[in-house]
C-alpha cells in the first residue's frame, strides 16, 4: 500500500513539473524569443532631416544637426548655425547603419549603470521628415582578443541591453565642434607656384617655385624644411572656433598668406589681431573664424629662416 501510494505520489509531482516544463517552454520561451531584437536601427540616411546627440563631451548637453536645402547644419547658441562637411553625416549614417545586436547582455534595468546605458551614456535621436525613428542609448565600450571592438547599447523605451560590433564612443561622442569644417588649408601642395607672406613694417617675403625647388630672393630654401611646411600647411585644420564676431566685423588683416596655383587659383589665409587674440580665417573655408595658438601660427605665418638652409 505504501509503495502504491508514493509511486502514485511521484507520478503526480512527475506530472506537476513536466507541465511546468512545456509551460515555460511553449510560453516563456517564446516570449523571449519574441522580445529578442534582430535589428535595432532601422533608419532610411536618405530621409534623416534632424539628429539629436547628446554626448558626454558636451556634458550631455544637446547638439543639433538639422538637413536644410541639402546642407548640414550644426546649431550654435541660440540664434547661429555652422556648416557640416557631408563627410561627417557620411560616417555618422555609415556607424550607425552598423549597429547590429551581436548578443542580449541584460535584460535587468538594474545592470544600466554597469553598461553605461543610463543617462552616463550619448543618447542619439533620428528623425526623418520630422518624425522621430530611432532613439538609442550608446554605452561602454568592451574590448577582446584579439582586436575585437564591441559597444553596449540600448533602445530607449526598452530594457534590454545588447552588444553591437565596433567602438560607437568614437564616431558619436564628440564636442558640438567636431561637426563643423574644421579646415583651414586642403590642396595638392605640388601644384602651388608661390607664396606671398605679407607681414608687419618689411618682414615681407616671397617663396616661388622653380623646376620643383624653391627660392626666396633667389635663394634655394632648405629642400627638407620646406617639405616639412608645405606638407603641414596643405592639409591644416583648427578646432578651437571663434563665433563672438562675423567675418564682415574684421577689417584689415595683421598677416596675410597667399598661395597661388598651377591652375590659377589661389588661397588667401588671413590673420587678425584682436584684443591680444590672432583670428584666422581661411579663403577655403567662408564661415569660420578661428582662434590661433601659437602652434597655429607658426604652422602659416613663418620667418624666412624656417625654411631657408
Amino acid at each position: 500500500m505504501f509503495n502504491k501510494l508514493s509511486t502514485k505520489a511521484l507520478a503526480a509531482v512527475f506530472g506537476l513539473l513536466l507541465i511546468a516544463v512545456l509551460y515555460l517552454f511553449l510560453f516563456d520561451g517564446n516570449k523571449n524569443e519574441r522580445t529578442f531584437r534582430n535589428e535595432l536601427v532601422l533608419v532610411d540616411t536618405s530621409k534623416v532631416d534632424e539628429i539629436y546627440l547628446y554626448p558626454k563631451a558636451e556634458n550631455y548637453n544637446e547638439v543639433y544637426l538639422k538637413k536644410i536645402n541639402d546642407e548640414w547644419k550644426v546649431k550654435i547658441g541660440e540664434d547661429k548655425s555652422a556648416e557640416v562637411p557631408n563627410s561627417k553625416i557620411k560616417n555618422l549614417f555609415a556607424q550607425l547603419l552598423t549597429i547590429k545586436p551581436k548578443r542580449l547582455a541584460s535584460r535587468d534595468e538594474l545592470k544600466w549603470k554597469d553598461y553605461q546605458v543610463d543617462s552616463t551614456g550619448t543618447r542619439v535621436k533620428i528623425f526623418e521628415d520630422g518624425e522621430q525613428t530611432l532613439d538609442i542609448v550608446l554605452g561602454r565600450f568592451s574590448f577582446q582578443q584579439p582586436r575585437s571592438m564591441s559597444t553596449f547599447v540600448r533602445l530607449a523605451e526598452d530594457t534590454d541591453v545588447y552588444e553591437v560590433d565596433g567602438f560607437l564612443d568614437m564616431t558619436f561622442n564628440q564636442s558640438l565642434n567636431s561637426f563643423r569644417n574644421n579646415s583651414i588649408v586642403s590642396d595638392n601642395k605640388n601644384n602651388w607656384q608661390s607664396l606671398t607672406f605679407i607681414y608687419p613694417a618689411d618682414s615681407s617675403f616671397r617663396m616661388e617655385k622653380r623646376e620643383n625647388k624653391w627660392f626666396i630672393n633667389n635663394i634655394e630654401t632648405d629642400s627638407t624644411k620646406t617639405e616639412q611646411f608645405l606638407n603641414k600647411l596643405s592639409r591644416l585644420s583648427h578646432q578651437n572656433f571663434y563665433d563672438s564676431i562675423n567675418k564682415d566685423q574684421l577689417l584689415t588683416p595683421t598677416y596675410s598668406l597667399k598661395i597661388d596655383n598651377s591652375d590659377t587659383s589661389s588661397i588667401t589665409v588671413n590673420g587678425y589681431k584682436l584684443n591680444n587674440k590672432l583670428l584666422i580665417t581661411s579663403s577655403q573655408n567662408h564661415e569660420s573664424i578661428f582662434e590661433s595658438d601659437n602652434n597655429l601660427k607658426q604652422n602659416i605665418f613663418i620667418n624666412s629662416e624656417k625654411v631657408l638652409k
